[in-house]
């Protein structure tokens, strides 16, 4: 069992109030232990939100201690899916913004949806399988097994279905419901480079494969409630300005490191792979 797998074992297990101090405590000594990931934190901040924002100077050096401390209350409160507190936080979820969901719903279409890791991401596939979506999800395996199987049976509640292959996720776009995807899954598959506002970011492009107009949405807690914000379906620019607007308004929300220099800034020259 890796050390995230054996923390998120224990934050499952303990009371309310010990688990999120543990899990807190796990992200902040990770980002205290490795300097590196602490200056990509800055360096992709400085790039995403612009030099003038009120997060830049010297505000940004320490910007990820407030960071570690956001992400690792919503790993925290993401690890209680399948539990009773956890389906209480999706029952009570407030979906927003301009969406043609329920439309989809009743008219038993299917919807392509992609999610960054901002805020509660992982919450997403369970509250559109409570309102009564098929919901499936294009993933990979994670590459330790016995975190795999953890992570795994978290995610597959509420009867959301893991589609691994092409072809399965060819049958499953024909079928009513959700085909959801991960936009900053940097490591895996082929990035499709988008300049907007400012920023170049590299988006893996899966995703855009099944479906030309993607629907992106966000997870976020907002006064003691689970809020979920959908955008207009677009394409990869609609995509990266969503998250754009999200990151800005949120900053401390969005896992800032771990993104394998997908984001930089609009002169930075792009190497295409050989």
């Amino acid at each position: 069992m890796s050390l995230l797998g054996l923390v998120l074992q224990l934050v499952r297990a303990l009371p309310a109030s010990p688990a999120l101090l543990l899990s807190r405590l796990f992200v902040i000594s990770y980002l205290t232990c490795r300097p590196g990931t602490r200056a990509e934190i800055q360096e992709n901040l400085r790039i995403v939100c612009g030099r003038d924002s009120r997060w830049c100077g010297w505000r940004s050096r320490v910007f990820w201690l407030r960071n570690g401390w956001c992400v690792g209350r919503n790993l925290a409160l993401m690890a209680l899916i399948g539990k009773p507190r956890g389906d209480a936080i999706v029952d009570k979820t407030v979906v927003c913004g301009e969406n043609k969901w329920n439309v989809v719903l009743e008219q038993e279409l299917h919807m392509v949806m992609a999610s960054f890791h901002f805020g509660a991401w992982e919450f997403l596939p369970q509250v559109f399988a409570r309102f009564g979506f098929r919901v499936n999800l294009g993933v990979g395996a994670q590459k330790n097994r016995s975190f795999d199987r953890l992570v795994s049976g978290l995610r597959r509640n509420q009867g959301v279905r893991f589609l691994h292959k092409v072809k399965s996720i060819m049958s499953g776009l024909r079928k009513p419901g959700v085909t959801g995807f991960m936009l900053d899954n940097t490591s895996q598959g082929r990035r499709v480079w988008v300049d907007v506002d400012g920023c170049r970011l590299g988006l893996p492009g899966l995703g855009f494969r099944f479906g030309k107009s993607v629907v992106t949405a966000f997870a976020f807690f907002d006064k003691g409630r689970l809020r979920v914000r959908t955008y207009p379906a677009g394409d990869e620019r609609a995509a990266a300005q969503a998250l754009l607007e999200q990151v800005r308004a949120r900053p401390e929300e969005w896992v800032f490191w771990g993104k394998a220099g997908a984001i930089r800034s609009p002169n930075a020259e792009v190497r295409m792979p050989s």
